[in-house]
This record gives structure tokens, sequence and C-alpha cells, in this order.
């Protein structure tokens, strides 16, 4: 596997193929979202994706536990997961429920701006003048689909509660995935220790987000959905690409991609798929104004990898 290493822009494939599966993974987690809480499909997918990992692991003989890295490189990757696969998850599928996909991708465009802030802050990363001009523009398309008139579709507090949600979210994510930067940098030569810090990283998500779950009233109830095959079909499928396989790929593109915003930003290229994705399966609308958004989001996007 780790031949891969030697693949011209592998980071950026990854991060394009990351935002390709987690896409698909998105409209499945919302179609579920309809019949169970997002307090249960955040341990479940973490759980089901932890399997899947050592069932990886196992096939391809990586090993378990790698004791390479200093016990600071450990913690950092502990608080990512904490933070990044435990807290920032519960609150994305609970805002996904609530306000729906396509303005949630338009959401998640801010993403790369606070990736930007916490690399300059963290990681002394630089733009240049055309990523900032693509930054900027990103930030364009998230602001013209904050303010879009849509009152017949979802009432106005429902909708500013369900986009400050998901902005806590994408800063948690954020800080997480840049905390670990430098602990990637340390494996990018190799994609079995990017694959085996991923799954490190999901094992403090998979405890936070059960405790989270276990403080839930009427436990009993919330697990009821699960007898129909349907929903365990979903929360499967959708947690093999999210989870798993969207996820390796986030962290490999994010291993071998130097300037994090950059890869963040080519990760948000979801937006495009995530709103034609939930405009043909979920029947959510394609407007004017989130059509406008999805040109700023592109043009981003463009800029950065111009």
């Amino acid at each position: 596997m780790n031949l891969l290493n030697n693949f011209t822009y592998l980071g950026e494939i990854s991060a394009l193929c990351a935002a390709i599966f987690w896409s698909i993974a998105v409209i499945i987690f919302k179609s579920a979202s309809t019949e169970i809480t997002p307090f249960l499909i955040t341990p479940l997918k973490n759980t089901i994706a932890l399997i899947c990992f050592v069932i990886l692991f196992f096939y391809c003989e990586i090993p378990i536990w790698y004791d390479g890295f200093s016990s600071i490189d450990y913690l950092k990757i502990i608080i990512s997961g904490f933070l990044g696969m435990g807290l920032a998850d519960v609150i994305f599928l609970y805002a996904l429920s609530k306000i729906g996909a396509n303005r949630i991708a338009l959401v998640n465009c801010f993403e790369p701006a606070v990736i930007y802030i916490f690399s300059t802050i963290m990681l002394g990363t630089i733009l240049n003048l055309k990523q900032l001009l693509g930054f900027v523009i990103v930030l364009i398309a998230i602001l013209i689909i904050t303010y879009e008139k849509d009152v017949d579709q979802i009432k106005p507090s429902i909708k500013k509660k369900g986009i400050s949600l998901q902005i806590i979210a994408v800063i948690l994510s954020s800080f997480g995935i840049v905390l670990i930067k430098p602990v990637l940098a340390k494996v990018n030569n190799s994609i079995d220790l990017q694959l085996w810090v991923t799954a490190f990283r999901l094992f403090p998500g998979f405890i936070i987000a059960w405790v989270i779950f276990l403080f839930q009233d009427n436990k009993l109830n919330l697990l009821q959905p699960l007898k129909k095959s349907k929903i365990l079909k979903q929360i499967i499928i959708s947690s093999g690409l999210g989870t798993f396989v969207a996820l390796s790929f986030w962290i490999i593109g994010y291993a071998n991609i130097e300037k994090p915003p950059v890869a963040s930003i080519l990760g948000q290229t979801s937006v495009i798929f995530i709103i034609l994705l939930s405009w043909i399966f979920l029947k959510e609308a394609i407007t004017k104004v989130r059509l406008i958004s999805i040109f700023f989001a592109i043009s981003g996007v463009y800029l950065i990898i111009l």
C-alpha cells in the first residue's frame, strides 16, 4: 500500500475522493436522521468504521499499535479525535437533521477559512495572493446561503440554530485537524501509518459519542428504529463510505498536501455533489441563490488549486 506514496498528486486526489464519498454518506445520513436520532448515528458510525479499520489492518498486515510517536503526538491525536470525531460529528449530524444537506454543505465551505486561521496561528502557514482570494470567495458563498430568503421552507429560528451549530462543528473539527498536521507530517511517507493515525484518532471519538448517547433520555426507545432493516442498512453503508473510506482519504489528503487550507478547500468540492444528490434523492430545492453560492464556492476552489 505504501507504493502509492510515489503517486503524483496523491494528496489532491485523496482530498477529492474524500469529498465524493463523504457527499454520498451525508445524503444517506440525512435520510436516516428522519427516523433515528443523530445522538445514536454518531456512535454507531464510529463503531462500524472502527470495525472496518480492524479488518483492513488485519488484511493488510498493518500493526494495531504504533510506538513511533512521542507522548505529545499521541495526546494531540486523542484531542483531535475527541473534538473532531466525537463532539463535532454529533453537532454536525444534529444540524444536518434540522436544516438539510445542501445548507449544511454550503455552510461547511466555512471550513477552509477556519483552517486557514488555525494554520496561520499554529503552523505559520501563509497562502499566496490567489489562494487568499479563493479563501475570500468561499466566505462570500457561505454569506449568500446564510441570508437566503427561504422562510417558506424552514423557520428562521431553526435555520439560524442549525447554521450556528454547524459553524461550531466546523471550528472544532478544523482545530482538531490542524492540531495533528505536524503528526501527519512525520508519516507522510507511509500510507499504512496515515491509516493508523486515522483509526487511532477515531477511537476517542467512538468513546465520547457513546458517552453522549448514554446521557440521553429514553435510550431504549432511541434504539427501536434499528429494528428496521432499511435503517440498519443505511447506517452501515453510510458509515462505511463516510467514516471509513472518506475519512481515510481525508487524512491521507491532509498528510500529503503541504498547506492544510488547500486540502480543506479541495475537500469542500463536496458542496457540489451534496447539493446535486440532495436535489435528486432528498428532493431538497436548488434555488438561484444556492446556485450562485455554488458558483462562488467552485470559483474559490479553482483559485486555490490554479
